[in-house]
């Protein structure tokens, strides 16, 4: 099997079966380190962008778009696995295909298993998904600002999905990389307690 050694020390294993094992659950504190730690673009952006950094974004774009806290915390969570199989852009992605989602996709499934986000995942993936691409249009203005000037990017640039950035700049943050995961934490903790008070569909409904 292929396994992982997390910064705690425990060895996460990769793979399709091996993820479900027994013992092999994330855990929200390592998480919230690798997302802190990983740079989203594979680092071509004009300062430091964590994956948390981003995650933290669509979870407020998505607040802002009315979703409830399942909503909310499907949105902080949509990149979560990330922490166990890296930050690959979408380009290579594409490049890869079936090997990629080979080892992406088990990680996410086990990422929603584990945290009770099926059902939520399901009924927002449309808004998650807006909410992710208003993120990138900013992230592209203010982080990549020479990608004005290089080819368009489709999944922005295709009329008729045309998805404006926000009015909020990205250039500067004078925070490091510990408020990112420190952030992280407390919303996926503020957005728990708020989703037990309130019940969420099962995953049969959210299908339906």
């Amino acid at each position: 099997m292929t396994w992982i050694t997390t910064h705690t020390g425990r060895d996460h294993y990769l793979g399709l079966h091996a993820a479900f094992l027994p013992g092999n659950e994330p855990q929200i504190g390592e998480i919230a380190h690798a997302l802190a730690l990983i740079n989203r673009f594979i680092g071509h952006t004009s300062r430091p962008y964590s994956v948390a950094e981003h995650s933290v974004l669509v979870c407020d774009i998505a607040a802002g778009m009315g979703l409830d806290a399942h909503g909310q915390m499907a949105a902080l969570m949509h990149d979560a696995h990330e922490a166990y199989c890296g930050d690959m852009p979408t380009p290579i992605k594409d490049l890869l295909g079936k090997a990629w989602m080979e080892v992406e996709h088990p990680q996410a499934a086990l990422v929603r298993n584990h945290f009770a986000l099926r059902a939520a995942h399901t009924a927002h993936r449309a808004a998650i998904k807006v909410a992710d691409l208003i993120a990138l249009a900013t992230e592209r203005r203010d982080l990549l600002p020479n990608a004005a000037q290089a080819t368009p990017w489709p999944v922005l640039d295709t009329p008729g999905a045309q998805v404006q950035p926000l009015r909020l700049s990205l250039a500067h943050s004078p925070h490091p990389w510990q408020h990112w995961r420190d952030a992280f934490l407390l919303t996926f903790h503020r957005l728990d307690a708020l989703r037990q008070a309130a019940p969420a569909p099962t995953t049969a409904e959210a299908d339906a």
